[in-house]
This record gives structure tokens, sequence and C-alpha cells, in this order.
């Protein structure tokens, strides 16, 4: 089982802040070496400054020279029966604007930082088609559930 990282981050509110950081580290290594702008489209905070310590989203961005956006929702370890799952939505901006948006939401492990970087990465960088996307999504699906049935050969 892969281990939690930034475990109790809804409780401490300086792992959530370490956690948006990492993040927020992520995206930029994955859209600053193509030059991709992106700015944050959901809030995470009020209009007074306090934020909002929930996970949903613990990071968002859009790129709207592509019309697209990218919604991060993380979990507390254990509180889903899945610990990853992804899908595309349309999101209607508070300026009116539409966007096509792949939400993934998970608990945050090594296995599902990977999963997420891959799933960016078709999405912005590769620029799919949302009927590519979400076959991409069923795909990868379908393979992690195959992988994740296999068994530690046995030594003999």
């Amino acid at each position: 089982m892969d281990k939690t990282i930034f475990k109790d981050f809804l409780d401490k509110k300086e792992v959530y802040k370490k956690n948006v950081t990492f993040w927020n580290t992520v995206i930029s290594g994955l859209l600053s070496p193509e030059n991709i702008p992106h700015d944050e489209y959901i809030a995470t905070s009020d209009g007074y400054g306090n934020e909002f310590y929930d996970g949903n989203p613990i990071i968002s961005f859009k790129v709207d020279k592509l019309n697209k956006g990218v919604r991060i929702i993380q979990e507390e370890h254990g509180e889903s029966s899945k610990n990853f799952s992804a899908w595309l939505s349309e999101c209607e901006l508070t300026n009116g604007e539409k966007i096509d948006e792949l939400v993934i939401d998970l608990e945050l492990t090594r296995e599902t930082v990977f999963l997420t970087i891959d799933l960016v990465n078709a999405w912005i960088l590769n620029d799919l088609t949302k009927f590519r996307m979400k076959r991409y999504i069923q795909t990868l699906s379908n393979l992690t559930t195959q992988v994740a049935g296999l068994h530690e050969p046995e030594l003999v």
C-alpha cells in the first residue's frame, strides 16, 4: 500500500499550507518549462482573506489559451473507498465564462501524484480533446485496476 503524504492536512493548518506549496511546485514544474501561463480559478479563501482548509480544491488552475482548467480535490486518507478518481466537467466561472475542467479527486500518495502528473500532462501539455481525454482516463483507470490486482511473486 502506498504511503499517505501530508497526513492530517485537514486538521493542521501548517501541514495544509505545505501541501498547497507542494502542489504549486508540481504544477509550476510541469507548466513553466513549456511557458504555459496559468491562473487560479476557484477561490480558496473568502473575500476577507480567510483561507478555506477543506481540500476542495487543494489547487486549481486554468489555461486561458486552451479554455481548460484542472481542479484537484484532496481527501484525507481513508475518507473514501477509492483513493483516486478523475473526470471531465464543464465549469462556469464567476464572469460567466465556461471552461472544460479535469477534476481529480485523490488521497495524496506517491502513486496518485504520478497519476495526477500524467493526467495533467495529457490534458494540458498534450491538449487532448474531451473525447480522447475521457478515453484516456478510462484506460488509465483500467490499467491501474489491473496492476493493483497483481500479487508479488513468491520467493522460492
